[in-house]
């Protein structure tokens, strides 16, 4: 009984088991039928969207268009609709903006001596082609022009761009124009041979290299507006000579107070072997070894405290001597001052009256030159800068020479302050 128990129980296994993977394999292929059927949906989606997507183009298109024609007739609709009032205003708007585009032709015109317009029938435009390529193709045309020698000869010249170029036979070089003279001149260049036969090459083979000035002669202007410290000090006018002199002043001083103040003694010395006598008196031996050697301001406070015992006269005495060599060593300094102070003052002055006569100058000739007026007015503040340049300097000298002096004077006063303690034993009488 067991037995086929186990047999059935291992049939109804069996049978599972098959009946599982039966199903499986249904499965699997189901999934696979699936699969190629969403693989086709989504190929033809695909070519169901291209289509649309052309047609939705093509719709928006339409529609832009039809809305610049909507857009076009409102544009109509509104102008029918417009008052005379406005219609006045828009067409004087409009002659306004014609009147300016005439106003750029006619500045155009004057700038490059062309004619680019056609009356009232517009711009020509076959001219301005022309007129380029005669640009972009210069020729060598013969004009007479003024020569190195100021002499009127005759020139092949030619126009490169904003620069215009002139050579014969003996020379070579750029054209320039002043105002004061309507025929131009010949400015020769500083390497004129290989200028000139460059200048030769240009003409026969239309090739060559040619000297260019990028700053179109204004190096050659600045080149020519430096002028030497004579010639710039005359520039000044009247007021510089008066400023020229205090600086010489101020200069002399300052040189003749460094050498006096680098000449004083050092005090260091004599105050090392001073203080060696503080709590005992000085022999009369020992005051001579100390007066040898010494200079006349340090011999002044000695022989008053030789002369005199402790007392306030003998401190009175040393006050004096002080305030002696005091007077003595800053003698002069207020005058590098002076100078420093009065300087800038004169030079203001001097830049009022420039002022006051280029006004007077623009008053009879006009104002219509800018050169004419910037350069009066440059004229004047050079008196001003003159003023500077001399007072910045004496200041700063005069505060070092004065700084040496206190100096000096609050060294003196610390010796003194240490003589008035010092007592001599063989003190003699000052001199009846």
């Amino acid at each position: 009984m067991m037995r086929t128990t186990i047999f059935i129980l291992m049939l109804a296994a069996s049978f599972t088991s098959i009946s599982a993977s039966t199903e499986s394999s249904v499965l699997l292929k189901r999934i696979s039928d699936s699969t190629v059927k969403l693989n086709q949906t989504q190929k033809k989606i695909d070519k169901e969207h291209k289509v649309l997507a052309k047609k939705l183009q093509a719709q928006l298109l339409k529609v832009k268009s039809l809305r610049e024609k909507a857009k076009n007739i409102r544009r109509l609709e509104d102008e029918q609709l417009l008052s005379i009032d406005n219609l006045k205003s828009r067409n004087q708007q409009w002659l306004a903006q014609q009147n300016y585009q005439l106003q750029l032709i006619s500045s155009f015109e004057q700038q490059t001596k062309s004619h680019i317009s056609n009356g009232d029938s517009g711009i020509n435009t076959a001219t301005i082609i022309n007129q380029f390529n005669a640009l972009l193709t210069p020729t060598f045309s013969t004009k007479q022009l003024i020569g190195s020698d100021n002499k009127l000869k005759t020139f092949d010249s030619i126009k490169l761009g904003p620069l215009q170029f002139a050579m014969n036979a003996e020379e070579a070089g750029i054209v320039t124009k002043s105002i004061n003279n309507e025929t131009a001149r010949v400015a020769p260049i500083n390497s004129s041979h290989d200028f000139h036969e460059n200048m030769l090459a240009l003409k026969e083979t239309g090739r060559s290299y040619i000297h260019f000035d990028p700053t179109l002669g204004n190096a050659n202007k600045l080149s020519q507006t430096n002028t030497s410290f004579i010639e710039y000090i005359e520039r000044g006018g009247t007021w510089a000579i008066p400023i020229i002199s205090f600086a010489l002043a101020a200069l002399v001083i300052a040189l003749f107070k460094s050498f006096q103040l680098l000449k004083l003694p050092s005090l260091k010395e004599l105050e090392v072997k001073v203080k060696q006598y503080t709590n005992k008196p000085l022999a009369t031996q020992d005051f001579d070894n100390l007066l040898k050697g010494l200079e006349p301001i340090q011999k002044s406070l000695m022989l008053v405290i030789e002369s005199n015992a402790i007392s306030q006269k003998r401190d009175d005495l040393l006050i004096a001597e002080l305030s002696k060599h005091k007077a003595h060593n800053e003698k002069y300094l207020g005058v590098i001052t002076t100078c420093a102070a009065v300087a800038p003052l004169l030079g203001l002055l001097g830049t009022v009256s420039g002022m006051i006569h280029t006004f007077m100058m623009m008053n009879i000739f006009g104002s219509g030159d800018a050169s004419v007026v910037s350069g009066g007015i440059s004229q004047a503040l050079i008196t001003t800068e003159l003023g500077l340049i001399v007072a910045i300097p004496s200041l700063i000298m005069g505060a070092l020479l004065g700084r040496k002096v206190k100096s000096f004077q609050s060294s003196l006063e610390s010796l003194a302050l240490q003589l008035s303690k010092l007592e001599v034993s063989n003190a003699r009488k000052q001199h009846e």
